[in-house]
């Protein structure tokens, strides 16, 4: 499985770089790099920023073509592009406490279902910056971005997703958005979550 890292949303609400910023230490796009290295045959990250200090291994891209810029679903389809073939792990630079375990669960599901993605869904709400997509999907994802549309949901209509529940699990999806999340994540991260 190769995993492709979002690291290029301009963070508007946080106010700075949410990749950079530090829970116990570690910055955050460190602990994700750290998580899904061991699992990834290639680790793609997607990003319009500079970032320093990222491992080797680590190949750091910015959108291609006319969508630079433009969202998670530009980032994704970039990876995805660059991946080649195969099963990939997409991941938001701003989800400290995503699980391999949980990603290595979500490509044997892809596997055994024969399916496009597998996305993970609590208290019935998807969440698809922590999911499994195929490469084979690339091209709906370029139409989807041609006709406009931006938001992950807008493709996910046109490919076969098996939904993961994950309500017990619902830690592992909890993302960052504003100062008062980071906040609560650095409690988190104190209590071992």
């Amino acid at each position: 499985m190769k995993t492709i890292i979002l690291a290029g949303g301009q963070s508007r609400r946080m106010g700075q770089n949410k990749s950079l910023m530090k829970l116990n230490g570690i910055r955050l796009i460190d602990r994700i790099i750290g998580e899904c290295l061991p699992i990834s045959e290639k680790v793609i990250l997607v990003s319009n920023h500079d970032l320093d200090d990222i491992p080797e291994e680590v190949l750091i891209v910015d959108d291609l073509s006319q969508f630079k810029g433009q969202g998670p679903l530009a980032g994704i389809w970039t990876g995805l592009t660059l991946a080649k073939e195969g099963a990939c792990l997409v991941v938001a630079c701003d989800m400290p406490f995503i699980s391999k375990e949980i990603a290595q669960q979500f490509e044997r599901v892809m596997m055994e279902k024969k399916v496009d993605a597998v996305i993970p869904i609590a208290e019935g709400r998807m969440h698809p910056l922590f999911a499994v997509y195929h490469t084979r999907i690339k091209d709906q994802v370029y139409q989807t971005l041609l006709n406009g549309k931006r938001s992950v949901q807008s493709m996910v209509s046109d490919i076969q997703v098996e939904f993961y529940p994950m309500d017990e699990h619902e830690g592992i999806l909890w993302n960052m958005n504003t100062m008062d999340d980071y906040v609560q994540a650095a409690k988190m991260t104190d209590r071992g979550v």
